[in-house]
């Protein structure tokens, strides 16, 4: 009874330490949008500041096409940088 008792702890201690890397926090934004896009298309413009989260401040736009899509923006873009100023929201 106490050798299963030692090789559940044992496992669960595996299963633990194997499941901690995947639960840290990383960046929404691992591709960016690589056109400039209409400024009457975009609904909705989110900026996050660099944190625990994510080093890297990202943009993310809610765009309108067909249906909404949200599409990370490049903040070093120009017209990026415009578009936040037409909203108020660049730093």
């Amino acid at each position: 009874m106490k050798l299963s008792a030692l090789a559940i702890t044992f496992l669960a201690f595996v299963l633990i330490s194997m499941t901690e890397g995947l639960i840290q926090p990383r960046c929404w934004c691992t591709k960016m949008a690589t056109k400039e896009i209409s400024d009457h298309r975009i609904v909705k413009m989110q900026t996050f500041q660099p944190g625990p989260r994510c080093k890297h401040l990202e943009i993310i736009a809610t765009v309108k096409f067909r249906k909404e899509h949200t599409l990370c923006l490049n903040p070093k873009d120009a017209w990026v940088q415009k578009a936040l100023k037409r909203r108020n929201l660049a730093q």
